[in-house]
């Protein structure tokens, strides 16, 4: 007679043995075999470090979603039509040149680092 035990045991081995037949387990088992090397290597120091920048990524990620949708609300509520006086008056606000700022600063990090070659280069589009 055939316990519970044997019978799951069974049923999981018939469900493995695809796996096992394609070789496919192996990379199961690699997998569980790097993220234990990576919980070996992990310290504190570099668990902090992965939670700041995780933190900052959702930040600006929070950030960014939020002003887009704040614009796009007050655009929907403005019946008028954009012209170039209102772009040219958006211009003039402190804000909004901080804003193009940021912007234009990171664009000319970027170029300075594709110049430069310290990016990799894969990521160079020619």
């Amino acid at each position: 007679m055939n316990s519970p035990e044997n019978e799951s045991l069974t049923a999981l081995l018939e469900k493995l043995e695809p796996l096992l037949a394609g070789g496919r387990l192996d990379n199961v088992v690699d997998l569980l075999s790097l993220l234990s090397d990576g919980v070996d290597i992990a310290d504190n120091a570099l668990v902090e470090k992965l939670a700041g920048l995780f933190e900052g990524v959702v930040a600006v990620g929070w950030e960014g979603g939020m002003a887009l949708r704040m614009a796009h609300t007050e655009l929907q509520l403005d019946p008028r039509p954009a012209h170039f006086r209102s772009l040219y008056a958006l211009l003039r606000q402190p804000d909004t040149l901080l804003g193009l700022m940021l912007v234009l600063r990171t664009l000319q990090i970027i170029g300075g680092r594709i110049r430069t070659g310290t990016l990799p280069p894969d990521t160079i589009v020619e």
